[in-house]
């Protein structure tokens, strides 16, 4: 009984001289020890001057805790290694004692390779150590050292830790096959991280005190590569996989030994040995070597791993199942994740150093021009009338042919255009650490879609509206950190940036979660500035818009952040300039959104043609809201002039297309003819055409320099039937609308 409180006492009841707690329940064990019949007489002395030291260090009485905290872990120590046999090392001062003790196990050995850990984990004394024992109090937070030990206290807990521990390991393999062919993947980096975590908390909730300090390393390691400090190399991934595979071995251990009664684990080496090897870590550049590119299951045969008629069955199945190659062929147990892992370094590096050629922009372009040409003449040649009078099988099938190279060819075309969004985004880290520090704030950038493909040329014409978006979103959305503890928030602000394709477009979101816009204030500065008038009567959507006007600030004083009412209109006119669109969502208390939508390419646009009289044109999808025939009822004047459509309730200007082109239509009544309802600004309009004829990705053509300033036209494209269609710009038809007085 006695030799059990002392092991209690020694086995990591206190984290450290500011563990007050751990000091309470350090008294009441010495309490029960010398209320305990077995107690020796002669340690009153010692646990007088525990007491005594305890109170102390408790009650900020301690000259030095650090000399006392010492003499405690002396004490205790000499009682453990007694065992209450005899006078605690006779003849022996208490520090030539403690030097004797903190002697034994050397954590600084190097790493210990995998296929000697469990070995290593059984080659120990009798006391868990090899040697002999030493005292466990204090070791919180440190590099668990030979000899600690941690007892079982809730065996049927640990049974469940130990289950739910085993699916988190498998987890990690799996999102360890993702990092590894993508290392800069951050979703699979924070899949990785997640487990880790999860981990660490329940073996620190059950003093298992080896899985603590080992996932609580490595979840460090991942957490500084989340925050963009660290950069996933080889040896990042080798050093979170060789983790994995001692955290197996322990919960191996741990089973053992969870249905016996008051059982002691003793601390392995390789532990203590691993988290030097962390803890001493230097990231290094990764270094492609220069392989020729193989596919995973290639290399896996050519390893001897598997064999190819297995591996044909196994890809087989990949095909109904949907998984990946490497994630079958570990859960069938034909490969381990590090064989798998390997395999994909292996593909990577040869991808990495894959033969690149430089080539001149204009060279590019001019290709690019003629595959758009080989498709107009191909379209031109396959819509002639004489061609379509023939019926032979033969050519319809060389045309289908025709179609699909011609097609492959424009997309392998433009996709060489095609640059990822990545380095721009990389960019905005080092923008949000300088602005949180400048504002006092605490801020954290979360990226996602960095591999999406934007055009090459819009690159660097995205970066000013980026910087500009984040900087409001620091400077005006997230709250000081006192603020937000004030309202229930965590005390880090975040900023989500996104990117992603949908359809012909690029979609770029910037998120924070701070306070929102208040949309009265912007409404109150709005009419302050005369943009508004009193009278006007917007919805929460067009209220938002103000803010994109030149010279628009709520901020009553100019920081070194923002306040001069200089940013969200350059947002407006750079995104506009790429023939995009930006939308505005928020709420109150939530945060604010922003979301800007490009067109993928500047060379080719997704567009609307239409019909007015004999002419067709180009609307770019981009640029509407929808379509509709409007009954007659729909149709109003102001005092004869003014000519209105109303839709669901709204009344929308009605902006007559052919008096701005200058060509005669074929209805001249809106409910004959069709309205296309577009946004611009904080208003809708309705653009009067005579049919929609229908949609088609073009390629721009630009007007040459006579017509290049063209108000309402931004260029020209040529249609299947070999035809010229202007491209017509929202925004110039607008402001030929708003010029001629309505």
């Amino acid at each position: 009984m006695m030799e059990q409180i002392l092991d209690r006492l020694v086995n990591g009841v206190i984290e450290g001289p500011e563990d007050l707690m751990g000091m309470g329940e350090c008294l009441n064990l010495l309490d029960e020890l010398e209320g305990n019949p077995e107690f020796p007489k002669r340690w009153e002395g010692n646990l007088a001057e525990l007491r005594q030291l305890f109170n102390r260090i408790i009650l900020e009485d301690s000259k030095d805790p650090d000399v006392d905290w010492q003499r405690i872990r002396t004490i205790i120590a000499t009682l453990h290694a007694n065992g209450g046999t005899e006078e605690p090392h006779p003849g022996k001062p208490p520090a030539e004692v403690e030097k004797d003790l903190q002697q034994v196990g050397d954590p600084h050995e190097t790493s210990a390779t995998l296929p000697g850990l469990h070995d290593q984990l059984h080659d120990r004394g009798p006391n868990g150590s090899g040697g002999e024992g030493q005292c466990g109090v204090g070791f919180g937070g440190e590099t668990p050292v030979d000899g600690e030990m941690t007892e079982i206290q809730d065996p049927e807990l640990l049974r469940d830790f130990i289950e739910e521990a085993r699916e988190h390991l498998s987890a990690i393999e799996l999102n360890m096959l993702a990092l590894e062919a993508n290392p800069s993947d951050m979703e699979a980096i924070n899949a990785v991280f997640r487990p880790f975590h999860s981990i660490k908390g329940v073996a620190g909730f059950l003093n298992l005190k080896d899985i603590h300090h080992l996932s609580h390393e490595v979840e460090n390691l991942l957490d500084a590569a989340r925050s963009g400090n660290l950069s996933i190399s080889d040896s990042v991934i080798d050093i979170v996989l060789q983790g994995s595979d001692i955290l197996k071995v322990l919960l191996n251990e741990l089973e053992k030994v969870q249905n016996q009664e008051s059982a002691v684990i003793p601390a392995s080496p390789v532990v203590s040995q691993f988290l030097d090897r962390v803890r001493n870590f230097k990231a290094e550049e990764p270094s492609p070597e220069g392989t020729p590119v193989r596919r995973v299951g290639e290399i896996l045969v050519e390893r001897g791993v598997v064999d190819k008629p297995t591996l044909e069955v196994v890809i087989e199945r990949t095909k109904s199942s949907g998984k990946k190659l490497g994630e079958e062929l570990i859960q069938e147990g034909l490969a381990t994740t590090r064989e798998v892992s390997d395999a994909l370094r292996e593909q990577r590096r040869a991808k990495d150093s894959a033969a690149s050629v430089r080539i001149d922009t204009q060279k590019l372009d001019n290709l690019v021009d003629m595959v758009g040409e080989l498709v107009i003449a191909q379209s031109m040649v396959l819509q002639n009338s004489e061609v379509q009078k023939i019926k032979d099988q033969k050519l319809q099938k060389d045309t289908v042919q025709l179609n699909r190279i011609t097609a492959e060819l424009q997309r392998i075309s433009m996709s060489m255009r095609m640059v990822p969004i990545k380095n721009t985004f990389q960019k905005m880290i080092r923008l949000v650490r300088d602005l949180s520090k400048k504002s006092g704030k605490e801020v954290a950038l979360v990226m996602r879609g960095e591999e999406t493909e934007i055009d090459r040329n819009m690159v660097e014409e995205i970066y000013e509206p980026l910087v500009h978006m984040i900087r409001n979103a620091v400077d005006h959305g997230i709250e000081k950190p006192g603020e937000r503890i004030q309202q229930g928030k965590e005390i880090t602000g975040t900023i989500m940036l996104a990117a992603e394709q949908k359809g012909g477009n690029i979609v770029i979101d910037v998120q924070d979660d701070g306070k929102g816009l208040d949309a009265a204030r912007i409404r109150a500065k709005g009419i302050e500035r005369g943009i508004i008038s009193a009278d006007d009567q917007l919805d929460e959507k067009a209220i938002y818009e103000l803010i994109l006007h030149p010279g628009f600030s709520t901020k009553d004083e100019v920081t070194d952040v923002s306040g001069r009412g200089v940013g969200m209109d350059v947002v407006k006119k750079n995104v506009e300039a790429l023939r995009g669109k930006i939308d505005i969502f928020s709420t109150p208390g939530k945060g604010t959104h922003f979301q800007v939508k490009l067109p993928l390419t500047m060379a080719i646009i997704d567009g609307m043609v239409i019909r007015i009289g004999e002419e067709r044109y180009v609307v770019p999808t981009i640029a509407m809201k929808e379509s509709l025939r409007p009954g007659k009822e729909a149709y109003v004047t102001v005092q004869k002039k003014g000519e209105m459509i109303k839709v669901r309730e709204t009344l929308m200007p009605l902006i007559r297309l052919h008096k701005a082109l200058g060509v005669t239509p074929k209805y001249e009544n809106p409910w004959e003819a069709l309205l296309l309802v577009v946004t611009e600004g904080k208003h809708s309009y309705c653009l009067l055409a005579d049919e929609i004829v229908g949609r088609q990705e073009v390629v721009i053509k630009s007007l040459g320099g006579s017509l290049r300033k063209l108000v309402g036209i931004s260029g020209g494209a040529i249609l299947g039937d070999g035809k010229v269609a202007l491209i017509i710009d929202v925004k110039g038809v607008v402001s030929i609308y708003e010029e001629n007085g309505k």
